[in-house]
């Protein structure tokens, strides 16, 4: 197996671990949810325990999304005889985008349907809950 080879195999298996964390990620956010709720908990602190998950989200589907790009880079180097293998840090230190780049990535992947979907429900269901 060529070091592109095993890069991909690493990343691709990390990049799968990653979504089931996510999943994970939901699941804690609707029981910490459910908790405030029980409890009757104040209007911010629900407000602000969602925001803080919807973040953690973004900040982790971020992340994957780096690997994924990763991922294709890989399966083109393969393809075409390539060794890139070893220099994903590098490679990115060097066309690391400046903050707006980086915010922009976190608001992206905060606002793709995959995330963003149970947040807004939970903010409605906390917002409705409390108006009427």
């Amino acid at each position: 197996m060529t070091p592109n080879q095993q890069e991909w195999l690493q990343l691709q298996q990390h990049h799968d671990q990653m979504e089931i964390h996510a999943l994970w990620l939901k699941v804690v956010c609707l029981l910490s949810w459910l908790t405030l709720v029980f409890i009757n908990e104040s209007l911010l602190i629900q407000l602000g325990s969602l925001l803080v998950f919807w973040w953690l989200e973004a900040s982790w589907r971020t992340q994957q999304q780096r690997a994924a790009e990763r991922l294709l880079q890989l399966e083109q180097a393969i393809a075409d005889h390539a060794d890139i293998a070893c220099r994903w840090q590098s490679e990115w230190l060097q066309q690391r985008p400046g903050l707006f780049g980086l915010g922009r990535s976190y608001v992206t992947a905060a606002c793709k349907p995959t995330v963003a979907v149970v947040y807004l429900a939970l903010l409605t269901a906390t917002l409705l809950r409390f108006w009427y």
